[in-house]
This record gives structure tokens, C-alpha cells and sequence, in this order.
């Protein structure tokens, strides 16, 4: 009688990384969201992207760790192209899809020019399903609210103005070898000044 014995598809390790590349808000930015965070969260309970620091995702995506220095050296290429530009954080707004929460981020034609930069880096360096752009620009408040409590939430605040600028002047890279694991910081990506 043979025994039938399954060969690994690959002979050596194959490890992959995710990538979030994001903008970071100033310091009392993220203290007024983590601050809003908190008082939802009291009022409310627990809600996904709770415990979120607050950011702007420019791009998320996996790489293998053979590949990941390769692949971050030739995004910063491409990134230091471009000049220090302005963010425009207005207003409160939703999804209804998901049930987010989030501050509006006006587009400019640099931001806009920042994300067709990444899809065209993955056609040409990032051989993988998974690419996200975040489309539209949005810095996340919470997500996955009850119908009930999300309701509550746009009564509250949809008719409350916001809004605050700021100089990009570099985008943050975190990363995580499991879904379910935190991300950690890898790297900054420095903008021209």
C-alpha cells in the first residue's frame, strides 16, 4: 500500500507583511479624536476602531518579508517627489455602509496625485489582491455602531462644524506580520520640504 505524501508548494518560508501607510493629524488632533473616542465609547460601549489612533490611510497593502526593504525603498523613491502639502480636515460625516463615523478630508490635487502614485506602484512592485486606497480621503472615528446608536450619533453631530489644517510633511509606515496583531512602526516616508 503507497502513501500518498503532500509537497510544500513553496521550498522555502514564505512570510507576509501588511503595510498601512497613513498621515498622522497633529498632536491635538489625535488628543480631540482619542478625546471623542472615549465619551462615545462611555456612552455607547465598546465600537470597532475604538481604541484607534487617529489617521489618514493613504495605502494598505502585503508584501513579503523577502521583498518588504525592496518594495519600501522603491515607495520612498516615488514619495519623495512630492512637495509638503495641506490637509484639510472638514466636518463630521458617515458611511452608512458599516456604520462609520468619520472626519472629512477634503481632496487636493496633491493628495489625489499621492494615491494614483500608489495605485501605479502596485501595478508595477506590489503583486497582491489586497490594495487599499483610502477613497474617500476620511479620518475614522469609530465604525460598526448600532443602528440605534448610530443614529443617535448623526443627529448629534452631523450638524457640528469642523474644521482644521495642516502641513503633510511626511507619511507614517506600520506594520504587522498577522491580521490580528497591532500594527507597529516601520518607517517614516519624508515628503520635500
Amino acid at each position: 500500500m503507497s502513501k500518498s505524501v503532500q509537497l510544500p508548494l513553496f521550498t522555502e518560508d514564505v512570510r507576509v507583511n501588511e503595510f498601512l501607510i497613513l498621515i498622522e493629524p497633529p498632536k491635538n488632533v489625535t488628543d480631540y479624536v482619542s478625546i471623542l473616542q472615549k465619551e462615545l465609547k462611555e456612552e455607547f460601549g465598546s465600537f470597532k476602531s475604538g481604541e484607534s489612533k487617529a489617521h489618514i490611510t493613504v495605502s494598505n497593502f502585503l508584501v513579503t518579508q523577502k521583498r518588504m526593504d525592496d518594495v519600501l525603498a522603491k515607495v520612498q523613491r516615488r514619495v519623495s517627489l512630492f512637495s509638503t502639502f495641506e490637509m484639510r480636515l472638514q466636518d463630521f460625516k458617515v458611511f452608512e455602509s458599516g456604520n462609520t463615523f468619520y472626519i472629512g478630508v477634503q481632496s487636493s490635487h496633491t493628495f489625489n496625485s499621492l494615491i494614483s502614485e500608489f495605485k501605479s506602484i502596485k501595478k508595477e512592485v506590489v503583486k497582491t489582491t489586497k490594495f487599499y486606497s483610502s477613497d474617500p480621503p476620511h479620518l475614522p472615528i469609530g465604525q460598526n455602531f448600532n443602528s440605534m446608536v448610530f443614529s443617535q450619533i448623526k443627529d448629534r453631530y452631523l450638524e457640528k462644524p469642523f474644521f482644521y489644517t495642516f502641513d503633510v510633511r511626511k507619511l507614517t509606515v506600520l506594520t504587522r506580520s498577522n491580521s490580528n496583531e497591532n500594527y507597529e512602526f516601520y518607517s517614516h516616508l519624508n515628503l520635500q520640504n
